[in-house]
């Protein structure tokens, strides 16, 4: 019986993927990527508010009431000049009196930053629940 000739070739190759030049593009690629999404983090230009060019909240029929956070569970109420420290129970007392006598009282808040800021969200929700509508923040010392 005659030999066809290039029969055997057809054998011994192995279909299949070669994985050395795969792996060297993803490599490539990694490498590419690695080096380049630093560089987009640092191109990104962010616009925040400036504080210096807020508006002055006072006005003559409103009253401004600032709540000093002092430290945990401390704080102070400025009203009219006149510091009074307070806990947070006379501070409900003092807050719905002032609202009952003036509805347009304006209420900020300020605290340094060695306050925790959960001080900050205890005070904000106490002034929700005695039905403050709006409050400030405020950005300079007294």
């Amino acid at each position: 019986m005659p030999r066809i000739r290039g029969y055997n070739s057809y054998r011994n190759i192995q279909s299949g993927i070669n994985i050395v030049p795969l792996l060297d593009v993803f490599l490539i690629l990694l490498i590419t990527l690695m080096i380049s999404i630093p560089n987009t983090n640092q191109s990104i230009e962010v616009n925040l508010p400036d504080a210096d060019i807020s508006q002055s909240v006072f006005n003559e029929n409103n009253s401004i009431v600032i709540i000093e956070i002092l430290d945990i569970k401390q704080y102070r109420l400025l009203v009219n000049n006149i510091h009074m420290k307070l806990s947070a129970e006379e501070m409900i007392y003092e807050i719905n009196n002032r609202i009952k006598s003036n509805p347009k009282t304006i209420f900020l808040i300020g605290a340094t930053k060695l306050i925790p800021y959960d001080e900050v969200i205890n005070i904000l929700n106490l002034l929700h629940k005695c039905g403050v509508k709006s409050v400030g923040l405020m950005t300079h010392p007294i």
